[in-house]
């Protein structure tokens, strides 16, 4: 038996370890083009953060908005593009939430939370209010 021939056995090994510098051992640590965090999308860290939670809640007719733990001021609620927003809405009395420029809608039965997901990507201001008493409840700035 012959013993392998030791220029085989080097372009063996070099040609090995090129094709895994090139494909990089099957691992692409970096995100794929697009998706959050890539270079280009603007996005940054926003959109691995925790959703903003609004709640809103009507008794009476008083509402009250709440930005995470605190009152929403002035009845402005106000995030960055990309961010996902959860809006919880209670009612003492059956409603229709709408909010303007996303369009969305929520039936609202009395005491029972309503919920409304939705990715802020329009930029703007958009009212949101009830459709059966015209009640104003918040104005959610996008930018």
């Amino acid at each position: 038996m012959r013993a392998p021939e030791p220029r085989r056995s080097i372009r063996a090994a070099v040609a090995a370890m090129v094709i895994a510098m090139i494909t990089g051992c099957g691992a692409d640590p970096s995100p794929p083009p697009g998706s959050p965090g890539s270079p280009g999308t603007g996005r940054g860290s926003s959109a691995a953060a925790p959703a903003v939670a609004v709640t809103v809640q009507v008794s009476r007719g008083a509402v009250t908005v709440r930005v995470g733990p605190a009152r929403a001021p002035n009845g402005r609620v106000n995030v960055r593009p990309g961010r996902t927003v959860r809006i919880v809405v209670t009612s003492d009395v059956a409603e229709r939430f709408h909010l303007h420029g996303y369009d969305r809608e929520l039936a609202l039965e009395p005491g029972l939370p309503g919920v409304l997901g939705l990715v802020a990507d329009q930029p703007g201001v958009f009212e949101a209010e009830l459709h059966g008493s015209g009640a104003r409840l918040f104005e959610l700035r996008v930018g």
